[in-house]
């Protein structure tokens, strides 16, 4: 069962930090749709980009590859909340590739797109939250009382691989050479 709180809190951490980068955005959104001409909106590509990366691909890899397969193959009988999972994901897809329309049109600096693209981030963010709220209240729950034992183990064992690989793709998580170079030298 150690395996089943690993994968668990590992999705409660990335969901958690989905929140954060949601309402940052939201947050930034809502207080400029008041003032349309001040939007940037290279700033919203820089913080839809990072959203997305994260989001989308801790949602793609980890849950609709590893753990809605696992609970589609221990209960039948979860069909109809894996299909909304599935049409939220879908919708937000659909909202995100608006959302990319919606920016390149506003970096004309039009003050009637800039309030049309504030309204299309907030709909995407408001889709990705009610998702994420769906995961947390319907599908985890669901998981805990059918994966078993050794299903755990083999999503634990999917989710390290990708954390590993994660950490080779990005500069910023591989352990620096001259750490241990140097801490290996001053104990000497």
């Amino acid at each position: 069962m150690l395996t089943a709180t690993y994968v668990l809190l590992t999705l409660s951490i990335e969901q958690k930090k989905e929140r954060h980068f949601i309402s940052r955005l939201l947050q930034y959104v809502q207080s400029i749709a008041r003032r349309p001409q001040e939007i940037d909106p290279v700033f919203i590509e820089s913080q839809l980009k990072q959203l997305t990366s994260f989001a989308e691909a801790r949602h793609q890899r980890k849950v609709e590859a590893c753990l809605m397969p696992a609970i589609r193959a221990a209960e039948p009988n979860c069909t109809p909340l894996l299909n909304d999972l599935e049409c939220l994901s879908k919708r937000g897809s659909a909202m995100l590739n608006a959302v990319y329309r919606c920016l390149r049109r506003a970096m004309r600096r039009s003050a009637s797109q800039g309030k049309f693209l504030c309204k299309t981030v907030d709909l995407y963010c408001q889709n990705l939250l009610k998702r994420l709220d769906k995961e947390e209240q319907e599908l985890l729950p669901l998981a805990q009382k059918v994966i078993s034992s050794d299903e755990w183990f083999e999503i634990g064992s999917k989710f390290l691989a990708q954390d590993d690989d994660d950490a080779a793709s990005r500069p910023e998580l591989r352990p620096h050479r001259g750490y241990s170079a140097g801490y290996g030298a001053a104990s000497a």
